[in-house]
């Protein structure tokens, strides 16, 4: 505010209602192979129905299980990154000449490995645009074009002047074509009567569910050569199957947390010791998720070789990893057919069922919060192999008869013996750290003085007594499980002088029970129960 040179009344707002906000806890990312999909960008998805339009269908022959873990996840959690990754997958398409070319509008012969406009050596001159699929795969030859109603420079309606339209039609699998889409575009930058752009690239790429189109350097004034039968777009590929480097640079894409914001790494089944080591360095580098990592199937059939290869082959021991066994049947609807899937998927999406019922604290495991949607568990562990397991920080999945099939652990993959051994706890961590930095943010570049410092305290105080409500931490003889310390003590004249604001949160996390002691007492006729318990007898 300038000086105050005269009378008056001057006004000024100041605004310190700061609070500590909710963040996400269980949204996910996923990377793998699939027939279809974005392979340039991380796609969001929040439901099941636009996963299958973006991926398509599963196919359990394709040895990947990219699609079974993100349904899996799909059914309870509404918030799934995902990456295709493609090894030599080819874009169908087609070529569209100008109209005054000697040449026909012609299919690919052999698809591109790019979407951006290239053509082939002698036809430069005449190709005024490209049409391919909206990403590679054979899926997009199944996709016809007709390109019709051609207009040139001559018409009396402005806006009709150098437009065209491109139908799309759609081959179903049974053979039959229908038109999907129609549109009305130009290869000059003019928009229509209602002011919406007509220049084909900006209308229809990142739009149509079918095709993208890449435009030449010719003049915009030349136009394509109508057609007035169905043109279909050929040459995609599947390419090679994908190999670990190209799933680790998938996983490179979610090192950034200012990127994604994600709470859950799903590994897909994709039990490689290399993807999952690059999956447990970006949980690490962000410090803000889990990787949520299978078994291979081929040594879940005993307990021993399962323990064998989590010790001698994978060798882990980081709380921001969890490894859970077996694999699960599962009816795939889709295929009309029994499927072994991998347990990461529905591990996320028990996490996700645990967060709408309850909290990230709370473990998604058991009975309440544990109970799977899945056909059958196979082996059936004993009680000994459960034991065995739980020694070597491997979850089980359990059948129990009649009482369903349930997560039977949530231990993190940290060798060590301490609260961060427990899922409900990193989460709890994940969870706390993620929120209070956020909102700390604010007090960047604010002057390290008392006032605020007592800032920091009050909102921290606020938003842990909070949470400690919901039942975080470990309460005990009036103790609020928490401690908040931003004061002269840890702020000392060195640690202003060298620009930091030191705040130290003391928390005793909530820890679950993994043991129910069932004890039964048998006492004569007439005993009285309260002596009892008074004398300390049953305990």
């Amino acid at each position: 505010m300038s000086l105050l040179l005269s009378p008056g009344v001057y006004t000024k707002e100041r605004d310190i209602s700061e609070i500590v906000a909710n963040v996400a806890s269980s949204s996910a990312a996923l990377v793998g192979y699939s027939a279809k999909g974005d392979v340039d960008n991380i796609v969001l998805i929040t439901n099941t129905q636009q996963f299958i339009d973006e991926y398509g269908e599963p196919d359990p022959t394709s040895g990947h299980f990219f699609h079974y873990a993100a349904l899996a996840y799909l059914a309870k959690g509404n918030a799934l990154y995902c990456l295709r990754v493609a090894n030599g997958a080819l874009y169908p398409g087609a070529n569209i000449m100008k109209s005054t070319s000697d040449e026909s509008n012609t299919a690919f012969a052999v698809g591109k490995s790019t979407s951006a406009f290239s053509a082939p050596t002698g036809y430069l001159e005449d190709i005024v645009f490209q049409i391919m699929s909206t990403n590679p795969g054979e899926w997009g030859n199944r996709t016809g074009i007709i390109i019709q109603n051609v207009k040139d420079g001559t018409e009396e309606v402005a806006v009709d002047q150098y437009t065209f339209e491109i139908l799309v039609y759609w081959q179903d699998d049974d053979g039959n074509w229908s038109q999907v889409e129609t549109w009305k575009v130009s290869r000059k930058e003019k928009i229509d009567g209602f002011g919406r752009d007509l220049y084909l690239e900006d209308k229809i790429n990142g739009v149509s569910d079918y095709i993208l189109v890449a435009d030449s350097a010719l003049a915009d004034t030349i136009l394509p050569k109508a057609q007035s039968t169905r043109l279909v777009l050929t040459g995609g590929s599947d390419g090679s199957d994908i190999t670990d480097g190209q799933l680790i640079t998938g996983w490179d894409e979610f090192i950034n947390p200012s990127v994604v914001d994600i709470r859950l790494l799903i590994n897909g089944g994709e039990t490689s010791v290399a993807v999952q080591l690059k999956m447990k360095t970006v949980a690490e580098a962000r410090l803000d998720c889990v990787a949520l990592l299978d078994i291979p199937y081929s040594v879940t059939s005993s307990s021993t070789d399962t323990v064998t290869w989590r010790n001698s082959t994978q060798s882990f021991n980081s709380s921001y990893c969890v490894l859970d066994s077996p694999w699960l049947t599962i009816y795939d609807s889709y295929n009309d057919k029994l499927v072994e899937v991998p347990p990461s998927g529905y591990r996320a999406a028990q996490i996700a069922y645990n967060d709408y019922v309850g909290h990230p604290w709370d473990a998604p495991a058991g009975f309440n919060r544990g109970i799977l949607d899945v056909q059958e568990i196979d082996p059936v562990y004993t009680e000994g192999e459960r034991d065995l397991l739980h020694q070597n920080q491997i979850n089980p999945f359990q059948d129990f008869g009649g009482e369903g099939n349930v997560i039977w652990g949530q231990l993190t993959e940290q060798k060590k013996h301490s609260a961060l051994s427990d899922l409900n706890v990193r989460r709890l961590l994940i969870v706390l750290e993620k929120s209070i930095a956020i909102s700390l943010r604010t007090f960047v570049f604010e002057p390290n003085i008392e006032i605020t410092r007592f800032r920091v305290e009050a909102l921290l105080n606020e938003y842990l007594d909070r949470i400690a409500a919901q039942g975080a931490f470990q309460q005990e003889a009036g103790d609020s499980g928490y401690r908040v310390i931003c004061d002269e003590t840890n702020n000392t004249p060195a640690r202003i002088d060298n620009n930091e604001l030191m705040v130290d949160v003391l928390i005793k996390p909530v820890r679950v029970a993994y043991y129910v002691q069932l004890q039964v007492t048998v006492t004569k006729s007439g005993t009285s129960f309260e002596e009892l318990i008074a004398k300390g007898k049953l305990f």
